[in-house]
């Protein structure tokens, strides 16, 4: 279905509930740490209790031998990128509905906890029916543990950090 810096992704049948889901299998290079291990399987649970009609469901993490995996409900649709680059401009009444939306995953996921770290239009799913999804928060991090992995190393994509010298002044 399609891939990134951390996984690829799979379309395929859960044969014990005889339903379609995602499977996002995480490349083999990133299996070597254990401590990135520890995290994306705490993530996954995290992400796995939040319960939200505009946040993909986490069916599943685990491992088959090296593999290590998160199973997702399968949404039909296409991305938000996408649409926008078919589309072009979204209408004020399309771009608000999704835009609220949205907001009530990244709100719902806030109040659970979590930030997502990497909100942008190729994590937003919409289906057919308009309904948008936020998914891909394999970079979510419990708000305790602030943007920063064990190492210091901010957490996120490069759009997503506000430069400190953009802060007002205290």
């Amino acid at each position: 279905m399609g891939s990134g810096g951390m996984a690829v992704i799979y379309k395929a049948i859960d044969q014990a509930l005889g339903r379609t889901v995602a499977v996002k299998i995480l490349r083999p290079s990133l299996t070597n740490d254990p401590a990135f291990l520890a995290r994306f399987r705490n993530e996954a649970r995290s992400v796995a209790n939040l319960a939200h009609p505009n946040i993909v469901t986490v069916h599943d993490v685990g491992a088959d031998g090296p593999t290590h995996y998160i199973v997702m409900e399968f949404v039909e649709g296409t991305d938000l990128k996408k649409i926008i680059k078919t589309d072009g401009a979204l209408g004020i009444n399309r771009a608000l509905n999704l835009a609220i939306q949205i907001c009530g995953g990244i709100g719902f996921a806030h109040r659970a906890g979590l930030v997502h770290a990497d909100v942008k239009p190729q994590n937003i799913l919409v289906t057919k029916s308009g309904l948008a999804k936020l998914c891909d928060l394999g970079l979510a991090k419990l708000q305790s543990e602030g943007s920063k992995d064990p190492t210091g190393v901010p957490v996120g994509t490069p759009h997503s950090f506000k430069n400190e010298s953009d802060r007002p002044a205290k």
